[in-house]
Parts: C-alpha cells; sequence; structure tokens
C-alpha cells in the first residue's frame, strides 16, 4: 500500500507547468513511493512512465539522449497528442542531468513532463552547472512528521485531529485533548525509533532495529562513499557519531575535530556533506544586539531521531532517557522543517547562557517557543518577551493545549 504524504499536494498542483519537478531527499524517505503514488493517481488522465537510473538499462535509455528517448517512450506507448508524465528516479546518475532537463524543457515540455527525484543535493549541485532558471522547481520530502507516522500507524483517525500548518496558524479548539494517553503513546515510539517509512510500517521491534540498521549502512556506503570518496570512513563515523550525541547542542567544530581526530577544515568539509545528504541541518541564531546575544555559533540537529539514536547506541523505550530533552527539542525542529522548509527559523541565546529554543519570525512578528517535558515557562522565555516586547509566548510539551497567562502550551504532537 503506498500511503499518502504532506509533499504530494504540492507537486499535483505543479504538474501542469512547464519546469520539471525535482523531489531531493535523503534515502529511503520515500521518494520513489510518492512518485509511484503520484503516477497512479494520474494515469487515467495522462499516459505514464517510470524509469530507475539505479538500474544500468534504465540509465542507458535516458543517457542515449532526448532523441532516442523519446523515441523509446513512443515504442512504450507514449501519446503524441497528450502530454505525457515520465518519472525518474535518482536523476544524478546521469552524467550531465542539467543538460537533458533543460533540452526536454526548453524543446519538449508539451510533450513530456517531467518528475524526478535525487538522494544527493551536492552531487545535483555539482552536475547541474548550466543555469536552471525557469525549468525545474525543487522540494524535498523528508521522513515522515508526526501526522504522516500516524497514518502509516492505521491511525488516521488520530492523524486527521493535528493540524497541518505550523504553530502559529493553529485552530484554538484542540480535538486532541481526548485521545492524550494515545498520541503519548505514538510519539513515544516516533521520538525514538523516528520517520523512516519501512522503520514506521514494520510491526516488529527488532525488524526495526534492523531497518534502521540497513539505512545506516545504506547512507554510509552508497550516498557518502561512493559519491564524495571519504579517505577514512572511520573518522567520518567518528564525527557522526559525535554530532548525533550533540545534537540539538551548539555546534563546536573545533571540539569535534578534536575528539574525532580530523582537522577542523575537514570536520567542516564532512559536516557540509551531512547537510547535503540531509542528515543534518544547522540552525541560526537569533539577534539584533552583537555585544549581549550569541551571533556566531550554530545548533545543530539530526532530521531524523531514529538515525540519531541509532547512532548513539540507544533505542530504550522509556521517557525517562536522559536525552529526552534533546530528542523532543530535535523532533520540533524537524517538525518545523517537514511542515514548512523555508520558514525562517531560529534559536536565541544570550552571552550569559539564557536561551529560547526556537524563535519564528513571520511578518514582522516574533513567536519564541521553549520545548520541554514540563511544560514549565523559563525565565529565558520572559527574558526574551520582555526584551523583545513581544506579549506572548509558547511552550510545546507532551500534553494537552492550555494557557497560563500570557503562555499558550501546545501538544507537542500538534508541532513534530
Amino acid at each position: 500500500m503506498l500511503y499518502p504524504r504532506l509533499l504530494e499536494r504540492e507537486i499535483l498542483r505543479y504538474l501542469p507547468e512547464k519546469e520539471a519537478l525535482i523531489i531531493l531527499g535523503a534515502r529511503q524517505v520515500g521518494k520513489t513511493s510518492l512518485m509511484l503514488r503520484i503516477k497512479l493517481k494520474i494515469e487515467k488522465e495522462f499516459p505514464c512512465f517510470y524509469l530507475d537510473l539505479e538500474k544500468p538499462q534504465d540509465l542507458e535509455r535516458v543517457e542515449a539522449g532526448c532523441e532516442e528517448f523519446l523515441q523509446y517512450l513512443e515504442i512504450k506507448g507514449a501519446s503524441k497528442g497528450k502530454r505525457n508524465v515520465v518519472f525518474i528516479d535518482e536523476i544524478h546518475y546521469l552524467s550531465d542531468p542539467a543538460k537533458f532537463i533543460k533540452l526536454m524543457v526548453d524543446h519538449y515540455s508539451s510533450r513530456v513532463k517531467l518528475v524526478t527525484s535525487g538522494s544527493s543535493s551536492l552531487e545535483i549541485k555539482r552536475k547541474f552547472k548550466e543555469s536552471m532558471v525557469g525549468r525545474k522547481f525543487s522540494f524535498y520530502l523528508y521522513p515522515l512528521n508526526f501526522q504522516e507516522f500516524l497514518i502509516f500507524n492505521e491511525r488516521g483517525d488520530l492523524a486527521e485531529l493535528l493540524p497541518n500548518g505550523l504553530f502559529q496558524d493553529f485552530p484554538r479548539e484542540d480535538k486532541t485533548r481526548f485521545f492524550v494517553e494515545e498520541y503519548k503513546r505514538y510519539f513515544l515510539e516516533f521520538l525514538i525509533l523516528g520517520g523512516y517509512p519501512r522503520v514506521a510500517l514494520s510491526k516488529d521491534i527488532e525488524l526495526k532495529r534492523k531497518v534502521l540498521e540497513e539505512i545506516v549502512t545504506s547512507y554510509i556506503l552508497k550516498d557518502v562513499r561512493s559519491l564524495f570518496q571519504i579517505e577514512d570512513i572511520a573518522k567520518f563515523n567518528r564525527l557522526v557519531k559525535l554530532l548525533a550525541i550533540n545534537s540539538a547542542n551548539l555546534l563546536n567544530v573545533s571540539s569535534l575535530s578534536s575528539a574525532a581526530g580530523i582537522s577542523q577544515y575537514l570536520a567542516s568539509q564532512y559536516i557540509t556533506v551531512l547537510e547535503n545528504t540531509y542528515l543534518i541541518e544547522l540552525l541560526p541564531p537569533y539577534f539584533t544586539n552583537r555585544k549581549k546575544e550569541v551571533v556566531k555559533a550554530h545548533k545543530v540537529y539530526f532530521l531524523d531521531s531514529g538515525l540519531r539514536n541509532y547512532l548513539v547506541g540507544n533505542l530504550d523505550f522509556t521517557e525517562e532517557r536522559q536525552d529526552i530533552g534533546a530528542l523532543l527539542e530535535g523532533a520540533v525542529f524537524s517538525g518545523f522543517k517537514k511542515r514548512d522548509g523555508k520558514a525562517k527559523l531560529y534559536f536565541w541565546r544570550t552571552q550569559n547562557k539564557a536561551e529560547v529554543d526556537f524563535v519564528l519570525e513571520d511578518a514582522q512578528k516574533l513567536y519564541p517557543l521553549e520545548v520541554n517535558k514540563s511544560g514549565k515557562p523559563t525565565r529565558a522565555l520572559y527574558a526574551f518577551m520582555n526584551y523583545y516586547k513581544e506579549d506572548k509566548g509558547y511552550i510545546t510539551y507532551p500534553g494537552a493545549f492550555s494557557e497560563k497567562g500570557n503562555i499558550q502550551l501546545i501538544p507537542v504532537w500538534w508541532v513534530a
């Protein structure tokens, strides 16, 4: 069964346009399943074709050139009077994907609509040297957010009570309050094992662990070693584990490089690789006063908690884990990215180490958001509100919606 993803609606909206659509994301986040689901939805209206460029025969057909490729499609039944939709998986395996897309869009867009995928933005950037302005739209597919996770676990009834937008747009009526214990139970599994589709769909805990192991191995061997020619894979692995341990903390490249036994330059290069293969993301600080606030340091987050927990060697199911705060914070960060990757998101920290986990900037307004297990406001939250003259603060936690004066409490499953 092919389950729906939030990104599906956005991609369908752009199908009528001439530009090629490129779905980017890490391995095994569901890019192929998403394309196949879209293909099933539209194939009654449009002739559709699917190619996987990891298969040598499919790669050869596309590498042969646009004219040869179009002739192949005609032999396979492509329509001459209707627009054909062609799905191409892992387009970065082409020797020159930019040239192929450019020619197809410039000369054949009336006959063919391209929907493609790629697992490495660095490889795509390297190969897309020509200008692609007006020829492509890019979309980012992340691991499941919590709402999608519930759907994959056959709990669409719980999923449909959750909002789709960011927290400042949420309705004030919380229908989830009747099912807090159920949300807590599912959310704990989501927090420990993460949102990779195969993990969510596996029914046995040991199988879930094995799938996580396979994803890590596949990532290291395929995306990293083959694409980026990393010489010392053991030191790279050590850095990845150190980053996992420090997820939701300030990024200190000097300390990390020393612990991993590599230079700061190489550590920075490896971090760039991890960002561009969608394993981690960095969060910048919010500031207006360079003397009083942190202005340079970034925080680092893993985009999937299951992968992060596997890397640190802790898949224990308990709310009493020492790292539960970091896991909650990471789930909220990745929830922002999955709901709106273009959101202006920051953290706030003073030189005196008062910190607010997230600051969302939206239309000249700031939304300070704390993440914690207790739901209790912190002095830092009030300090931010006072300094920036914001009349409302927010806390997200594993509990029901409520308000305490000018602090609004939001269930963490609304955000993750």
